[in-house]
């Protein structure tokens, strides 16, 4: 069948019917590496397929040869159109000649089970992928009919058509093909994570599948990438393991003592790998990597093989090499939002009536930032601020914009030049002079590997932005933690709409809340209300006139106004927002809730509860109303705001800890002691965690602690918090922590009970 590519044969020139995934492969294995062997079902066999089942009353009539567009936002539309279109591609049926030939070709691996994954020939085609989830079949002809036809289904699924909608990515446009492989019996499998100094080895008894679960917390090897020696080893815990079924593709069965006990590889398997990674990345500018151990019935000895390769992508961000010349650093701070970027400064001092006249694309460098700088970050390619912390409004509107920060910069605006050409690195909180003539400069990898197994722990995604939309929506998270009402303001107001009135502020609201709404559905959306106090007198300008605060007052920093106590002097502004969840709600979006932020006593929680009853939303049945847990008090009054009717709470780590520490979570921590694990402020969670669980309401925790210090987030799960909100590019990192603690707590409880 000439649409079947073997893996060992694909030439460059045959990218766009093998995909991206199978020509790194391919290279890899054609340079001499091991890799497990395979055969491309090329993209041609897709296009033929859908053109075969298109027929007029088809809901895949004239695709690929016509825009495919999707009303994403009606969230039930689009769940029975992805789920119509998978039966409808199941149920068409593969041509003999198509299923003998692969069957054919399948069956000359000698393997019991298959493994298919997606490679795709499109400009983003990384992104895409990870919308795909690797499917196991048995070697039949059955199986592997239906397996295939699974795979070109994701493309159609409800993630994947949003995500394209959203991203602006034309589905039509986008060729798929198939990688398949044996699924051989393993004696270990794992993966390699490379940085520019080590080597960190993942490994576990049997099939990876036990990894990607969370099944297992497996062995690792910290290897120093120079010398190639290991630094620390650390055993893992395995309960349990996978190997190849004929029928299911897999099957899992229990480990016994003395195999949890060792190693999943000896010292020997050990300085293998390394030996072969390292001629791997002499050949190439290769990254993260799978590979498996097995014994094969032809070979002597076991034999390892690399099964998945990423290689650097070039996206435009940059990475500085180690060149001494290039590493004179001109000055360093904190690290608050990663990304490397290369540009002309701008300094910003004092005068700030003409930040829209400022060139795109600027480094800016300024004192600090606050929310209602967004349009011009906006346009801005990085952000160095001289004071600051992880928990600033420059660090959070930084990460969210995906533009790289580094606060904490001394003297930066005295030390850099406006139009100086710099090198900003997010990643360690430095910044470099840049020379055309010294150096190199080098992309980065921008991909994000996100795991796929599942968690007990729900984690959810902190948003502002509906730009941010698509790429959230897409990622394994439960729902939006923490939707934050300043920054979406801002994000669609501006100086011209100020005599446009409630009705326009009203219906821009709306459609933003409806936009998450509708990308997340049904997963929960957490909208915390407006926290007047935590904005600046610049922000309430651009409120309409009818909308602004009663007391004209200077709110910078001006702590005594910050929350709902605002509403108590004004509720007009919550009213509307009121409103709005209102509206949102009657378009059907019913998976929008209200959190309100800064909490202080009884009193505020009774008035906006009795707001909330008024506009009707207390009484359907699936609304929920939440209080941010900022404020210490919230400690004390928990059982009076219980039986006031709190339905959930979120503790705001950035605020609690400037409140029970008595620091600016604008300033750096001065004192060591100060810090998100200050035994205090470790106390005030445990205590309402617990509280939470006693009192039978779920408990959310938000903020930066959790991303800053990952080992707290043990103590989470284990004190009982349902929920972890955390900015999207904490996502994956944050989904293993959970993974980690769950899967300790409960080999814990295993071994207690043997």
């Amino acid at each position: 069948m000439e649409n079947l590519h073997p893996l060992d044969q694909i030439k460059d020139n045959q990218h766009s019917l093998v995909g991206e995934e199978a020509l790194i492969l391919s290279k890899v294995l054609q340079q001499g590496h091991p890799v497990l062997p395979g055969f491309v079902i090329n993209t041609s066999i897709f296009s033929q397929f859908i053109e075969n089942i298109g027929n007029s009353s088809s809901l895949l009539a004239g695709f690929p040869y016509s825009s495919f567009h999707v009303d994403v936002d009606n969230s039930r539309s689009l769940q029975i159109l992805a789920h119509n279109i998978y039966q409808e591609i199941i149920a068409a049926s593969l041509p003999d000649p198509w299923t003998a030939n692969l069957i054919v070709a399948a069956q000359q691996f000698n393997s019991v089970s298959l493994i298919l994954r997606p490679s795709i020939y499109y400009r983003c085609q990384n992104k895409i992928t990870k919308l795909f989830k690797p499917i196991n079949c048995g070697c039949n002809k059955k199986s592997l009919s239906l397996a295939v036809k699974q795979t070109w289904a994701e493309l159609f699924s409800a993630r994947c058509l949003f995500y394209c909608q959203r991203s602006g990515i034309e589905l039509e446009k986008i060729k798929l093909a198939i990688l398949v492989q044996p699924n051989f019996d393993a004696i270990a499998s794992g993966t390699v994570e490379m940085s520019q100094k080590e080597l960190i080895i993942k490994a576990t008894i049997g099939k990876i599948i036990a990894i990607i679960k969370g099944e297992v917390l497996p062995d690792l090897y910290e290897v120093e990438k120079e010398t190639g020696k290991i630094k620390t080893q650390q055993l893992g815990n395995k309960l349990r393991a996978h190997r190849p079924h004929k029928t299911n593709g897999l099957e899992a069965y229990l480990l016994s003592e003395a195999e949890q006990g060792k190693y999943s590889l000896d010292q020997g398997s050990v300085a293998k790998l390394i030996e072969l990674v390292e001629k791997l990345t002499a050949s190439g500018q290769y990254n993260n990597l799978e590979w498996t151990l097995t014994q094969r019935e032809n070979l002597e000895t076991p034999q390892f093989y690399f099964t998945q390769v990423s290689k650097t992508v070039k996206h435009g961000k940059t990475v500085i090499e180690n060149s001494p010349q290039v590493r004179s650093c001109l000055l360093k701070g904190l690290a608050a939002s990663p990304g490397v970027e290369i540009a002309l400064a701008q300094i910003i001092a004092g005068n700030y009536r003409h930040l829209q006249e400022i060139p795109k694309g600027r480094i800016l460098v300024t004192k600090s930032i606050t929310p209602d700088w967004l349009p011009v970050l906006r346009k801005a390619a990085g952000v160095v601020t001289e004071v600051g912390t992880m928990t600033s409004h420059a660090a959070i509107i930084a990460r969210e914009l995906g533009i790289p920060a580094i606060v904490g910069a001394t003297n930066a605006t005295q030390l850099l030049k406006t139009g100086e050409k710099i090198v900003i690195d997010g990643n360690k909180g430095e910044i470099y002079p840049h020379s055309e003539n010294k150096g190199a400069i080098s992309p980065t990898p921008t991909s994000l590997t996100i795991p796929d197994y599942p968690i007990g722990t729900k984690l959810l995604v902190n948003l502002s932005l509906t730009s941010s939309i698509a790429n959230a929506a897409a990622l394994p998270v439960d729902g939006v933690g923490l939707l934050r009402s300043e920054l979406m303001l801002l994000e669609f107001l501006s100086e011209h709409f100020l005599d446009e009135g409630t009705e326009f502020l009203l219906a821009k609201l709306t459609e933003s809340i409806a936009q998450f709404a509708a990308a997340f559905a049904p997963r929960p959306v957490f909208y915390r209300s407006l926290d007047r106090g935590r904005t600046t007198a610049n922000e309430n300008r651009l409120l309409p006139k009818a909308s602004r605060p009663v007391e004209q007052i200077n709110t910078d920093n001006f702590l005594g106004y910050r929350g709902t106590y605002n509403y108590l002097l004004d509720p007009t502004l919550f009213d509307l927002e009121l409103e709005a969840l209102k509206r949102v709600r009657a378009k059907g979006y019913t998976n929008v809730n209200l959190m309100l932020p800064f909490v202080r006593s009884l009193e505020e929680f009774t008035f906006c509860r009795s707001r909330v009853e008024k506009i009707g939303l207390y009484r359907e049945q699936s609304f929920q109303l939440w209080i941010a847990a900022e404020v210490p008090s919230v400690i004390f009054l928990f059982p009076e705001y219980l039986r006031a009717g709190i339905q959930g709470m979120a503790i705001g780590t950035n605020d609690l800890t400037q409140l029970i520490l008595g620091v600016d979570r604008e300033l750096p921590f001065t004192h060591r002691g100060l810090q998100q694990l200050n035994p205090a402020f470790i106390r005030a969670i445990e205590q309402l965690i617990t509280l939470a669980r006693k009192g039978g309401i779920p408990c959310s925790i938000c903020g930066q602690a959790p991303v800053t210090h990952p080992d707290l987030i043990e103590h989470l799960v284990r004190w009982g918090i349902t929920s972890i909100s955390v900015e999207p590019d904490a996502v994956a990192t944050t989904y293993r922590a959970i993974a980690r603690a769950e899967q300790r707590l409960l080999l814990e409880t295993a071994r207690s009970q043997k």
